[in-house]
């Protein structure tokens, strides 16, 4: 087996054959040329990994053979040999785009060192570049799975967001797909191979919110044993997404105004302002309209954050992407489960065509996750989903199904009323029973519908 596709470039045919040898004997496969010109149809054919070019041709230069060999394949990975008083055009090489240079008389062993980890470059580069096409193809608007008119304009206002870097703000309910649409905001977008973060608001502990978004100056808190970077920072010149924004305190919510108005923050601990360029996208399942007339969020930082507003609706509003979502989970579970699963039947879809879905997207791949793993036919029949679908799906239905995430659900609604009921409808009582923070407990209890007691 190959060890790796090389092109040896060289117009002396003795010193082209001993390149070639050497790098057959470590079991290389070697294609060797004289010209520029040949190398650049050779390209054509092979997917050659690294180019061994000598700096001085017949015709042209091996600066000049690289930078056309690096148009045709940007991934190619080229070393030039020079001779021994010609280390500065070595250097002229690699400004062009060469990884390294060797010189003459060839140290064949070094020679060889050089190869390896040019190859390893290569291969680096390549996997990057693969995962990066992969998650532009993922998350590209044109793969949205929109059957419905709803979604079809959903899908519009993404691709038109992409083509700005005006603020977005993604609104809808709990599992609905806000986490997509703003990363495939970011993937279309000319920021899409600078970092996405993603940040959700109600996990941070409220004393580590600020830290975690503007960083700290060692010591600017208790255990602050070093200078902290903040989510602004690492995501430098890329996206930000901050999920569900209207938790935000009301401190945090005056800091974040300020970064959205004059593109700088402050570290925890510092007064250096510290620029930052970074596209903010923000994202809710709270009703942010009725938080102003309560004036729980700021009306300026609402303002700031609503310039294109995207609303995702539930699924039970959209119930024409019910069936190309089903298709869509049913080839992803069963490739991932080794599994012949290839549809469903027409009296299974029809449950799940009424089911009014409280979960959202999240809770049909779940559902659907859980029938392929479970499946005994190739097609997914009504005894394979959840009993609680057959149901009207309220609360004590909920409560009463099967999947892993619904006895979660179930166990932590019964340990929050305990604890409410314990502490006497005390909220931070209540909190410091179950061990987590007071924001924690009030989130929890808002997806739960859990009322106060």
């Amino acid at each position: 087996m190959s060890k790796g596709l090389l092109m040896v470039v060289e117009d002396d045919p003795l010193q082209r054959r001993l390149i070639k040898q050497n790098l057959e004997k470590e079991e290389y496969s070697v294609f060797d040329v004289a010209t520029g010109k040949e190398a650049l149809k050779l390209l054509d054919e092979v997917p050659i990994e690294v180019a061994i070019v000598d700096y001085k041709l017949v015709s042209e230069t091996g600066v000049e053979v690289i930078g056309k060999m690096l148009k045709k394949d940007p991934l190619l990975t080229p070393i030039v040999v020079t001779a021994f008083g010609n280390v500065e055009n070595a250097v002229e090489a690699i400004k062009m785009g060469a990884y390294d240079y060797i010189v003459k008389p060839i140290d064949f062993a070094k020679f060889l060192l050089v190869v390896e980890r040019a190859l390893e470059r290569h291969k680096l580069r390549r996997e990057i570049s693969h995962l990066r096409t992969t998650l532009e193809e993922k998350f590209s608007a044109r793969n949205f799975i929109a059957a419905s008119s709803r979604m079809e304009e959903v899908a519009r206002l993404i691709s038109r967001a992409a083509r700005s870097d005006a603020t977005v703000l993604i609104s809808g309910e709990t599992g609905t797909g806000k986490d997509l649409v703003a990363r495939s905001i970011h993937y279309a977008s000319r920021r899409k191979n600078k970092p996405f973060l993603a940040v959700n608001i109600p996990s941070l502990p409220e004393t580590l919110i600020e830290s975690e978004l503007f960083g700290a100056e060692k010591g600017s808190y208790t255990g602050a044993h070093e200078k902290r970077i903040g989510k602004f920072e690492a995501a430098s010149r890329g996206t930000l997404l901050l999920d569900e924004i209207g938790d935000l305190t009301p401190q945090v919510q005056v800091k974040l105004l300020r970064v959205l108005q004059e593109k700088e923050f402050f570290r925890l601990g510092s007064s250096r302002p510290v620029a930052v360029d970074v596209r903010i996208l923000a994202a809710t399942n709270r009703d942010l309209e009725q938080m102003l007339q309560m004036e729980e969020f700021r009306r300026d930082l609402y303002y700031r954050l609503n310039v294109i507003r995207i609303h995702v609706p539930p699924l039970r509003a959209r119930r024409d992407d019910i069936p190309p979502l089903v298709d869509h989970f049913i080839r992803k579970y069963a490739r991932q489960e080794n599994k012949s699963t290839q549809g469903i039947s027409k009296e299974a879809m029809n449950v799940l065509l009424r089911y009014d879905f409280p979960g959202n997207i999240r809770e049909l791949e779940n559902i659907i996750e859980r029938a392929v793993v479970f499946a005994e036919s190739e097609i997914l029949r009504l005894s394979d989903l959840p009993a609680g679908l057959k149901e009207k799906p309220d609360a004590a239905s909920a409560l009463n199904a099967k999947s892993l995430p619904d006895r979660i659900k179930k166990l932590e609604i019964r340990e929050i009323k305990q604890a409410l009921q314990d502490s006497g409808g005390v909220k931070s009582h209540a909190a410091q029973a179950l061990g987590i923070t007071d924001r924690m407990l009030r989130y929890k209890m808002k997806i739960y519908g859990i009322a106060d007691t």
